[in-house]
């Protein structure tokens, strides 16, 4: 349990009983508690019986819960079995999965990304062969395969209606193919890797040292590539049969010196093994997140200029945190593929959402303006403006700058729309309103969009690492603000800008008493929020020769605040279970198919009040461990 604390570890426990038992949870408490261990080992410590914890860990493994590695210690072969917490606590991301999905690929898509999420991972041929194309709950056994349970309450009713739905999900990435790595601890992974290169590079270097960091940097490539996957369009994609005595297609011609191409068509490859991509899902939510901070911050209009904006880069996406990193070199991340995304005016406004109402979002400058504007600069140029009034001269005073100039042009660009074709007059005014949009968010303190350049009327991209540092900030104010009012915000933001400070100079820039003061950074230092540094100005260590130097450690700080929301999560759901213990029989008896027939027959008012109250609480504790949930991912994922 390298990465996890005693609070996450007993969260991932509660998950896993909730969902798939007792037996399972106390296997992988043992192994987030313990650490990797061999089978002989997980069998001692749960007192269980063998073939059960053979059984479970089946069971998890193929839900990506449980990694193993093998390899040889006196000449046997020994597997190790680690718990993957952080697939484990992607079960509470059920829900907003299957609810992603079904926006993207409706019904059909919820259902296969239901279906993936119970099973783990699948070979494609196999959850075809268990699909069939019944409409009722069916288990059926496919040649040399396990038997796999399929729920399919789904308007599916044809085998190549799920291929092509399941097609559609793999080039969105939204599902991905299962490897080897997939299956094995990160750190084995990455030691196998170098000891690989340092094979390959061990006779071109004289130099330990140069041979380490030439590793250290392929192994980084290596790592990156594996995490991204093959990301071309067919992957994962075979080309599909031509049909007995049936024509071949043809691409058509675009010009006379065009030959005639046959048009490929691809179809999933039944010999892939998917499943379901949370890092694809991670992206989606972090994008809903920015969206619902920049109508916070601008307005609702603007919000939905970034969504699109956000959507039209979002499939070269393909992880929170892997896109583009710029601590690292360019060349690097060319190797890769890994470049800054960039979007033009131009291209979004070819693929915009026709049903946002742009017209009157953002309030124009007054014509006043404008036509005294021009009046100025008329009289002082002898030549006058030739078409559509654009001068082809400059002004004869040198005092005019660049800046008024590109305006006076840009206004009246506006003007000539008077003279266009209407309908090419509404585009390029829409254009001009999402330019505008994009400019709001380039220019608001958070910079939403980052400019690169002139392009295509102007070029942006997103920098989604200060992007993710500024949400990290945001909600870390608003939690002390919570715990210690204005002034601990005050305080926080202060410590921030200025660095390490003493507590007589932070009430001085605060204005605050020092009693006052002490207070509050005593009570943050003991929530984690803030670090406290002594430094002697004496030997031997005297507290009136000390000074105090208070802090904020960003990392340290996320960390200690993270393991507290999982400890709340945690009572979330005990305290789920508890009240659901207390109703158990009139839960039980409300879920039968007679009662839920005749409800009002086999009620009393008393058990309907008291299954009201029930899933008030019920709707209440989800609500709040849905709110913990969003706050881990922006602390922790984003």
């Amino acid at each position: 349990m390298s990465q996890t604390s005693a609070s996450a570890a007993e969260l991932c426990t509660l998950l896993v009983r909730d969902i798939y038992g007792e037996v399972s949870s106390k296997v992988v408490n043992v192994l987030l508690q313990r650490g990797r261990l061999t089978i002989g080992s997980i069998i001692q410590q749960t007192q269980l019986p063998p073939k059960s914890v053979k059984q479970t860990l089946v069971v998890l493994i193929q839900q990506h819960l449980v990694v193993h590695y093998s390899h040889m210690e006196g000449g046997n072969d020994v597997c190790y079995y680690e718990c993957n917490w952080e697939q484990a606590y992607e079960l509470l991301h059920a829900g907003r999965i299957i609810r992603a999905v079904e926006d993207y690929f409706g019904q059909d898509g919820a259902l296969i990304a239901s279906n993936f999420l119970q099973l783990g991972h699948v070979k494609v041929s196999d959850f075809l062969a268990a699909y069939g194309v019944s409409t009722k709950k069916t288990t059926k056994k496919a040649p040399n395969a396990d038997t796999i349970a399929i729920e399919a309450d789904a308007p599916i009713t044809s085998v190549e209606t799920l291929k092509e739905v399941m097609m559609n999900m793999l080039k969105a990435r939204f599902l991905v193919e299962v490897k080897k790595e997939d299956m094995q601890p990160q750190t084995d992974v990455e030691n196998n890797l170098r000891n690989e290169l340092r094979k390959q590079l061990a006779s071109g270097f004289s130099s330990e040292l140069k041979l380490n960091n030439e590793v250290n940097a392929k192994l980084k490539i290596k790592l990156k590539e594996m995490q991204i996957g093959d990301v071309s369009e067919t992957a994962g994609l075979k080309r599909k049969a031509a049909p007995a005595g049936g024509r071949v297609k043809k691409r058509k011609k675009v010009s006379i010196y065009d030959e005639e191409e046959e048009e490929i068509d691809y179809e999933i490859d039944e010999d892939l093994v998917l499943r379901i991509n949370h890092d694809k899902f991670l992206v989606l939510f972090r994008n809903a997140e920015l969206v619902a901070l920049a109508e916070q911050r601008i307005g609702k209009v603007t919000s939905e200029v970034y969504r699109e904006f956000l959507k039209r880069i979002e499939p070269k996406i393909f992880r929170c945190r892997d896109n583009f990193d710029e601590d690292e070199d360019d060349d690097d991340n060319d190797k890769i593929g890994v470049k800054k995304i960039k979007l033009s005016c131009l291209e979004l406004s070819k693929h915009f959402d026709p049903e946002i109402e742009l017209e009157g979002s953002i309030a124009l400058p007054p014509k006043e303006t404008k036509t005294k504007k021009k009046r100025s600069y008329d009289s002082d140029d002898e030549e006058k403006p030739r078409k559509n009034g654009k001068t082809n001269g400059k002004s004869k005073h040198d005092s005019d700058s660049e800046e008024e100039e590109e305006e006076s042009e840009a206004e009246d660009d506006w003007d000539n729309d008077a003279d266009m074709d209407p309908e090419a007059a509404k585009r390029k005014n829409r254009m001009k309103m999402i330019k505008q949009h994009l400019l709001l968010l380039a220019e608001d303190s958070f910079k939403f969009l980052s400019s690169e350049g002139n392009r295509g009327m102007g070029e942006w991209s997103v920098n989604y690492k200060e992007l993710g540092k500024t949400m990290r900030a945001v909600e870390m104010e608003k939690i002390v603000e919570e715990r210690f009012e204005s002034t601990g915000t005050r305080l926080l933001r202060i410590i921030k800008d200025k660095g390490k400070l003493d507590e007589k100079t932070i009430s001085n820039i605060a204005l605050l008493k020092q009693g006052e003061v002490r207070s509050v950074l005593a009570q943050m230092q003991e929530c984690g929020h803030l670090e406290v540094q002594e430094v002697p100005r004496a030997n031997p260590l005297q507290v009136n020769k000390t000074f105090f130097f208070w802090y904020f450690h960003e990392e340290r700080a996320n960390t200690l605040l993270l393991s507290d929301i999982y400890k709340a999560m945690s009572r979330n759901i005990q305290r789920t279970n508890v009240e659901r213990q207390k109703r158990k029989h009139l839960i039980e008896k409300s879920e039968r198919s007679d009662v839920q027939a005749n409800f009002e027959e086999y009620m009393t008012k008393s058990e309907k009040r008291e299954l009201e109250i029930w899933r008030s609480r019920e709707e209440r504790l989800l609500v709040q461990l849905m709110r913990l949930d969003r706050l881990v991912m922006i602390l922790r994922d984003f």
